[in-house]
């Protein structure tokens, strides 16, 4: 590491306590802040400096494995580790109890490259607990993909067909199925339904005997360009800038070919590519958040599903980030508004 670099990581680190507290401070009472307590507003300024500060730098730390997290988080949570081996490197990773009636598949994201933070298990287990209140008994289970750079595309597309695969093979009907994935995890879910729809010619064909009952997409990752007017207008108010975005997709797209590129940027998919939808899916619940930079592909793809699909919910969370839910459960802030309505969400798909 040469002395300039070295001298700038320095900095960087110097810089980061006065810069986040300038951040939460001068950005407080902005509108998309209002219901927001200082803590979160902290937390979501830390967030921002770090990822900023790191593609601006190009760092990159090493980032463990997602069964690591898992593994870790179920051992503070006094959840059992129970996981099924797949074909091609993939597990499933049940959050609580293995069970095979109702079942949710959690698609995380993280860029392709990098683990759920332990945040987004917390939430998928308060969503467990919520739903059992209401009389429902979901087992939800998390796919553990191989991730970038060891894995480029059409990997995790095969890697999530046998994911959904193994559960039906296990005698899960298609009914009792519900999809879920935030981000990169939303991407992968639209890359099995379009694949499902358009077979892939180097992965074998999916079909289904009965359409799966709901997928719900969470801040998807539809447009790896990131070329979409709220990359500006929301940078510098999402945690998630626009640097890393482009960054970050310009180097997944690198391993994907022109021929291959509907499948990974879906909302910019000819409009052909989702006639038939109805027969993968029941329903389909998409969320953004007013603030996020991706906002604009997520709603280009909500405007496309809902010309196909007669079942498409379309919800845009006020002054909301990127996967603004999970930020709740990092900083132990009270929920928003996105918590409950997923939750009934999921309960509904059940009944």
């Amino acid at each position: 590491m040469g002395i300039a670099r070295s001298i700038s990581i320095f900095t960087a680190i110097a810089c980061l306590p006065a810069a986040v507290l300038w951040k939460a401070l001068t950005t407080a009472y902005a509108p998309y802040n209002k219901h927001r307590s200082m803590r979160r507003i902290l937390g979501d300024s830390l967030y921002r400096y770090i990822i900023t500060t790191s593609v601006a730098l190009r760092l990159e730390a090493p980032v463990g494995s997602t069964l690591d997290v898992y593994t870790k988080w179920a051992g503070k949570t006094k959840i059992p580790v129970v996981v099924d081996e797949l074909e091609d490197g993939a597990k499933l990773l049940w959050i609580g109890e293995k069970q095979l009636d109702n079942v949710i598949l959690f698609v995380h994201g993280g860029g392709f490259a990098v683990p759920p933070r332990e945040s987004s298990l917390a939430f998928w287990n308060h969503v467990r607990r919520e739903m059992e209140k209401k009389g429902v008994q979901p087992g939800i289970v998390m796919l553990s993909y191989t991730l970038w750079p060891e894995s480029t595309f059409p990997t995790p597309l095969k890697q999530i067909q046998h994911a959904v695969q193994f559960l039906l093979t296990s005698g899960v009907h298609p009914s009792r199925v519900q999809l879920a994935g935030d981000s990169a995890g939303g991407n992968m879910i639209m890359q099995l339904v379009l694949h499902t729809l358009h077979p892939h010619p180097s992965i074998d064909p999916f079909t289904l005997p009965s359409p799966i009952k709901a997928i719900h997409l969470f801040s998807p990752w539809v447009n790896l360009q990131a070329d979409s007017p709220s990359y500006d207008s929301n940078d510098g108010i999402d945690y998630m800038p626009k640097a890393a975005l482009v960054w970050q997709g310009s180097r997944i797209l690198a391993d994907v070919p022109p021929s291959s590129l509907h499948y990974v940027d879906s909302a910019r998919a000819p409009e052909s590519w989702f006639a038939g939808i109805q027969g993968v899916v029941d329903s389909i619940l998409i969320t953004a958040g007013e603030c996020e930079c991706m906002r604009d592909d997520i709603l280009q793809l909500g405007a496309l599903l809902q010309r196909h699909h007669g079942k498409v919910e379309v919800v845009v969370q006020p002054g909301g980030f990127h996967e603004d839910m999970f930020l709740d459960f990092d900083w132990g802030t009270e929920v928003g508004i996105l918590t409950p309505l997923i939750v009934e969400r999921l309960v509904e798909g059940f009944r």
